[in-house]
């Protein structure tokens, strides 16, 4: 069964770019599996830059927290020094889930066909009275699933059109809205508000879906590539490099 139903994904589209939504209880008790987001940091398969650390938006150098792979850009993942980084406050933080688990590729795939836009997942684990990142803006639209503990939101509805793209904002000004997120919970925000969370008393572990929707230079830049061909055809093949 997929964590967002046709409801949900309902609410999304009438909310869309407009405000965020809240779906308060939205994902049954049997589907809130954070067990498997615990243990990927020992997969086989796992590396940076798929898993990262990030406090207050600060990171570690990454030899903090991994050894090198020779021959290979990529590098291994120290377990050892990762929960060492937990320890001092650090959030865990998956890239493209969806190269390590085959529901989380589904929930992927419907998000795309269902939005027609190109959709990523990650993976956050934060310990007690921690924050991963500070104010920043997502140039996605973001779809939250918290899957255990509990994290509390501050998000801010943009006095204006929102920024869309992707960056810090230490003081953003709009209407600050607060809330908390319960295992659960689906939050949609759109793209350009600028948030951020913090965990409570316990340990907080949440999906993010980013779903992006191109710039209009890089169509434009598509559509130069190909000016040559026939008009229809250069859109075409535009559209389905942007997955717009």
């Amino acid at each position: 069964m997929s964590m967002l139903s046709p409801t949900a994904l309902e609410h999304i589209s009438q909310h869309w770019n407009e405000r965020h939504w809240i779906g308060s209880g939205a994902l049954p008790p049997e589907q809130l599996h954070a067990e498997w987001l615990l243990r990927l940091a020992s997969a086989s398969g796992m590396h940076w830059p798929y898993l990262t650390l990030v406090k207050s938006s600060l990171q570690p150098a990454v030899k903090d927290f991994s050894t090198d792979i020779p021959g290979y850009r990529q590098r291994e993942i120290n377990t050892a020094r990762v929960e060492r980084l937990v320890a001092d406050g650090y959030t865990m933080k998956y890239q493209r889930l969806e190269d390590f688990d085959d529901a989380i590729r589904t929930e992927v795939q419907e998000l795309q066909a269902h939005f027609g836009l190109v959709t990523t997942a990650y993976g956050f684990i934060t310990p007690a009275e921690s924050r991963g990142l500070s104010f920043h803006r997502d140039a996605s639209h973001v779809v939250v699933v918290q899957l255990e503990g509990r994290k509390a939101w501050n998000i801010v509805r943009p006095f204006g059109a929102a920024d869309p793209n992707a960056g810090l904002e230490p003081d953003p000004r709009g209407e600050h809205i607060d809330f908390v997120l319960s295992p659960g919970d689906l939050l949609y925000l759109p793209h350009g508000w600028p948030h951020c969370a913090r965990t409570t008393s316990e340990r907080s572990v949440h999906l993010t879906f980013t779903i992006t929707r191109p710039h209009p230079s890089a169509l434009a830049a598509e559509l130069l590539v190909g000016e040559q061909t026939a008009p229809d055809a250069v859109l075409a093949e535009a559209v389905e490099r942007l997955g717009i």
